[in-house]
């Protein structure tokens, strides 16, 4: 079965979409059979993987959700999942995702409904990616659910614990009453400059915050104009510009997770079956 990774913090602009995007893009060209879910209503997960006006899409992962919800059939696959040019399979999303929380009000186990869907899928592929929205609520606690374990990015800056404890909680409920396998893959410090105090002061900070059982990753993502300049162009770092350090230090994040045992249990891509 795949590993179902969840891409979360609730707060944005902590480069949680380029974390979730360069690790589907780097998994794929490793011949790696990934879905990449756009869980947040921003949908820029979608535009980076190229789709330029994501509301003209007729499916989306709201569409799916909907049919779950509604007790119908799901789509096709071929109506909505988009193949990317690095070989991901993008599960799209666009402004319908807004009304997520309005489609969930009256629904009976309303936090479950993202799992159902990923569990038709996840036999498919070694990884399902999932980029989800930065508030707390129920759509975080449907990705919490439905994972496997999460990579929670935060900022070098002196702000970056700030909320951090209110999530821990909640991730420590999610697992103790709903998915007892949930686990923290680890903390991906981004936009770091590690040269400089700010970035050793919140190193120190997050791990007396978290704890010694919450890891931060060895590999943190430099700061680089070049990340939103790839952006500009519908293109990860590792694409535009792969000997980029943001470029390195995301290459050196998959090894990480490889050698943790973020891998199928085979350790071997599946083949193709799509």
């Amino acid at each position: 079965m795949g590993k179902i990774i969840g891409v979360v913090n609730r707060k944005g602009g902590v480069g949680k979409t380029t974390t979730a995007t360069t690790l589907s893009y780097l998994l794929a060209k490793e011949g790696y059979q990934v879905a990449l879910i756009d869980f947040d209503g921003q949908r820029h997960t979608t535009k980076l993987c190229g789709v330029t006006a994501p509301e003209q899409l007729a499916v989306t992962i709201y569409d799916v959700l909907k049919c779950i919800v509604m007790g119908e059939e799901l789509p096709d696959k071929e109506s909505y999942v988009i193949r990317t040019e690095a070989g991901v399979d993008l599960i799209p999303a666009n402004n319908r995702l807004d009304n997520f929380d309005k489609l969930m009000c009256d629904t009976d186990f309303a936090e479950y409904k993202l799992k159902e869907y990923v569990d038709t899928i996840k036999g498919v592929y070694d990884y399902v990616i999932i980029d989800g929205m930065p508030k707390m609520g129920t759509a975080m606690i449907n990705v919490m659910i439905c994972c496997d374990s999460l990579i929670i990015p935060v900022q070098s800056e002196t702000l970056a614990v700030e909320g951090m404890a209110e999530f821990l909680r909640a991730f420590h409920r999610i697992k103790g009453q709903a998915n007892r396998g949930l686990e923290i893959e680890g903390i991906l410090v981004t936009m770091d400059n590690e040269r400089t105090r700010v970035s050793k002061g919140v190193k120190a900070q997050l791990q007396q915050t978290l704890g010694e059982k919450v890891r931060i990753f060895t590999s943190s993502i430099p700061r680089s104009i070049k990340v939103p300049e790839a952006v500009e162009y519908g293109m990860t770092i590792c694409e535009y510009e792969p000997d980029n350090p943001a470029a390195k230090a995301y290459e050196k994040l998959v090894k990480e997770l490889r050698e943790n045992g973020s891998q199928n249990t085979e350790g071997a891509p599946k083949k193709d079956i799509a």
